[in-house]
């Protein structure tokens, strides 16, 4: 693959710049960590956690933690967003949406912002929940927005991408009408990665939603993808759970220009955001009628297996990288911790009874929540 100087330059300045936050900051402000959805900790260190607290916030806890400023902001399924002491679960305060929220909150600028299946995008102010805004979408808001430069990216099962700004919640731009989207759109680069229930890959202009490419794949996008230098990898769920059917379920693509650079075939779904640390891309899969569920590990530069690992239920919780230690939830009602280096289960910590939210690290302590009604803290 040739790629211009200008183009190398490009991607490697933005992964730098990613990685500078990163290592930089000990907050944890929207889904997987970052606009590119890299979801890792490089300097996070720990051997055994266990569970430091739990609070019952009353609906199951679907959404995925977002932690700033030593507070924890997470929905449920009852419709409220919750801001909580990351110290001890105390609550902060409130606020009550018209419908369930799955979508994980995204904190920038003092604002929270997240969806909600009544279709509006809702933004509280961080310090008291009060509503700075809110924006009404064609349809439920499942996915999970992005905040990049004073601007938020968000989807809906409307079947349209939006950016607004966050400072008042204007339009800016919205993409033309498709199928629904329930995946959480990454931004990396100027472009913006989503894709959505009719297995269809999208870049846009993040300055102006022009399409820049699309491609399309058998089955439904239903998690976040990831960006990397130069690449953007997409994880695609099957179109039959009970008899799946050979399809490229996790495809590696230039960012620049969608081409497929490998994909991994078979009767198989992945349905939480893969993860890249270097040369190598986390994810997990589900396969057949009995659910077989295995973490692993491939080369990112052309797919092949490194590692992998049987787990024992479903996941669609999207794993952190914490220093050397994959973290994930699974229906199984477990908080599986995974050496990247060989995929071996150092904990299985039973939270449950089944796990949605995908983890959150934040000084030392890791935030997760469940469908019992439970938000957790590990440490």
């Amino acid at each position: 693959m040739r790629r211009s100087s200008r183009g190398i330059w490009r991607w490697q300045f933005g992964l730098a710049l990613v990685l500078m936050t990163v290592s930089a900051r000990a907050d944890w402000p929207m889904f997987r960590l970052d606009p590119a959805h890299t979801g890792m900790v490089a300097d996070a260190s720990f051997d055994q956690i266990e569970v430091a607290w739990s609070r019952d916030l009353g609906g199951s806890v679907d959404s995925s933690p977002a932690v700033v400023g030593g507070v924890v902001f997470v929905g449920n399924s009852l419709g409220q967003m919750h801001a909580l002491s990351a110290e001890d679960g105390s609550v902060l305060w409130q606020f009550q949406a018209s419908g369930a929220v799955m979508s994980s909150p995204a904190v920038a600028e003092s604002l929270v912002v997240f969806g909600s299946v009544d279709r509006f995008l809702y933004a509280l102010r961080a310090d008291s929940g009060e509503l700075a805004w809110r924006y009404r979408t064609y349809g439920p808001i499942i996915s999970s927005p992005t905040c990049a430069d004073g601007v938020v990216y968000f989807t809906s099962m409307g079947g349209r991408a939006y950016a607004i700004s966050l400072a008042d919640g204007a339009l800016i731009w919205q993409s033309a009408p498709g199928a629904a989207i329930q995946c959480s759109p990454a931004v990396g680069g100027g472009l913006v990665y989503f894709g959505d229930d009719a297995g269809k890959l999208y870049a846009l202009r993040a300055d102006d939603g022009s399409s820049v490419w699309e491609q399309q794949y058998r089955g439904r996008v239903v998690a976040g993808p990831v960006v990397g230098e130069g690449v953007v990898v997409f994880g695609i769920m099957s179109p039959s759970a009970l008899r799946p059917p050979k399809i490229d379920y996790l495809v590696a693509a230039r960012a620049d220009t969608g081409e497929k650079i490998w994909a991994q075939n078979d009767a198989r779904s992945v349905m939480a955001c893969p993860l890249i640390r270097g040369e190598i891309v986390y994810f997990v899969t589900v396969e057949g009628y009995l659910s077989k569920t295995v973490a692993r590990a491939a080369q990112l530069a052309d797919g092949e297996d490194v590692w992998e690992r049987t787990l024992g239920g479903v996941v669609d919780s999207s794993a952190a990288l914490l220093g050397d230690k994959l973290v994930l939830g699974c229906h199984s009602g477990n908080l599986h911790v995974i050496t990247a280096a060989d995929g071996k289960i150092t904990q299985s910590i039973p939270l449950g009874p089944k796990v949605f939210s995908s983890p959150a690290c934040s000084d030392g302590s890791i935030y997760i929540g469940a469908n019992d009604g439970k938000l957790y803290c590990l440490r």
